[in-house]
């Protein structure tokens, strides 16, 4: 979604921000080169009287000329925006909030999002939560909680109701956002410029599968799920703020069935009956309410049949990995070790190793005859090769050795990729240990 040139776009959304901006109740449309384009205010006349009389930089195609005035059509907006002017028509003040969401790379907790991910986000942001600091996640499952003990921290405050993607130089791009906060405490606080100052702005909450990793950070794909936008302090993204705060209070009543929607656009027969059969007494509420359990019904169903089946996966894997744990523990009891039973495959894998390593196996002595003295040679003795530490460790099943430092490389890199998604508390006690640590505590 873009502006193709002053104050003409090709998307309704940004026509209205345009229109907010001018002071213009409405926008209007028209066809240019056989696509529909957005101008703010209720028709061209409108518009053309805020801005002083100064046209756009061209004339566009679909206005006709009456008496020196231009004639413009207007747009039949979607159902969705309808029930945006709705909710949103209840009379009271709201604070509106616009600035920086996300943006390219990594941020302070070591996770991105790909570009096309970001795109996917899009969608999925309008309508989501705003929380007041990040809620916390589900004990069980992927996922956040809410507050809802009436206060207003890890609490719904208020919605996104505008996000969009914006390309910048240098390959660098950043989706930006307009949100509307209802909770009235916290009105002081978000007009005092509190919440405007550096260290202060956004922050996103969502969930995903990775789709690859490095020393710098974990990286998330198309399959991301935007989750929520919380008010925090530090975001983790460096450019991620909060660039502006206004009041503003919506002057539309609730629409009643026949009037007309905002920005004058008169409604069709058909969308008039839509409207009244809502609001009739003869809506047939009790049919509807039927048609919705049965849907919910099928669909935790659907939810029941998903965590069986992950609940059985897990149990099948859990079960493969005590099984491998188990040959490992008869394997270190043959060795003479006692006190293991309990430690995990990877430390019984570690121990065994380095238990064979201090007793190699000696070699067999092959008894030869007596050889004739040799004549030592003139030439110059050959120093042996220098030996090269390996560490062995298990794959699919498989004893391997792999060269030290390869695998000391490969430790240090997972291990600094999961320290980073721990948080400040969970880091005392969850945190990996580098490869040299962990060969010490060994």
């Amino acid at each position: 979604m873009a502006m193709i040139r002053r104050d003409v776009f090709d998307n309704p959304g940004e026509a209205q921000e345009r229109a907010k901006e001018l002071g213009l109740d409405g926008i209007h449309s028209h066809e240019e080169d056989g696509k529909t384009v957005f101008m703010p205010g209720k028709n061209h006349e409108e518009y053309m009287k805020k801005t002083g009389g100064k046209d756009v930089e061209q004339k566009v195609e679909g206005y006709k000329k009456k008496e020196d005035e231009y004639m413009s059509v207007t747009i039949d907006l979607e159902v969705d925006e309808m029930e945006a002017v709705v909710e949103a028509a209840t009379g009271k003040s709201i604070i509106e909030l616009r600035g920086v969401a996300f943006h390219e790379g990594f941020n302070k907790n070591g996770w991105s999002l790909t570009r096309e991910a970001a795109e996917k986000v899009i969608p999925q942001m309008i309508g989501a939560d705003v929380t007041l600091n990040h809620p916390k996640t589900k004990e069980q499952g992927a996922g956040f909680t809410r507050n809802m003990d009436g206060g207003v921290d890890e609490a719904v405050v208020g919605v996104v109701r505008y996000a969009s993607i914006h390309d910048l130089p240098e390959g660098k791009w950043e989706v930006r956002y307009v949100a509307h906060v209802v909770r009235t405490e916290l009105f002081n606080a978000l007009e005092s410029g509190l919440w405007n100052r550096d260290n202060y702005g956004v922050s996103i909450g969502g969930t995903g599968i990775p789709v690859s990793s490095s020393e710098d950070g974990i990286i998330f794909g198309p399959k991301f799920r935007f989750d929520h936008l919380a008010i925090v302090h530090k975001p983790a993204y460096p450019r991620a703020n909060i660039e502006s705060v206004k009041r503003i209070k919506p002057e539309t009543q609730p629409m009643m069935a026949g009037e007309t929607l905002k920005y004058d656009s008169p409604l069709d027969q058909n969308q008039q009956q839509v409207i009244a059969n809502m609001t009739d007494d003869g809506f047939d509420y009790e049919a509807e309410n039927e048609n919705l359990h049965g849907e919910i019904e099928s669909l935790k169903a659907d939810l029941v049949m998903a965590n069986a089946r992950v609940n059985e996966f897990v149990a099948a894997e859990e079960a493969r990995a005590e099984e491998v744990r188990a040959g490992l523990v008869s394997e270190a009891s043959e060795l003479g070790m006692t006190g293991h039973e309990d430690l995990s495959s990877e430390t019984l894998t570690s121990l065994i190793a380095s238990w064979r390593e201090a007793h190699p196996e000696p070699a067999p002595v092959e008894m030869a005859p007596v050889a004739e003295p040799q004549v030592a040679s003139e030439q110059p003795a050959v120093a042996s090769e220098k030996p090269v530490a390996v560490v062995a460790n298990y794959l699919n099943g498989s004893l391997l050795e792999t060269n030290e430092d390869s695998y000391a490389h490969a430790w240090n890199a997972w291990a600094s990729a999961w320290n980073r998604t721990l948080s400040v508390a969970e880091k005392d006690r969850m945190s990996a240990p580098s490869y040299k640590e962990m060969k010490e505590m060994i």
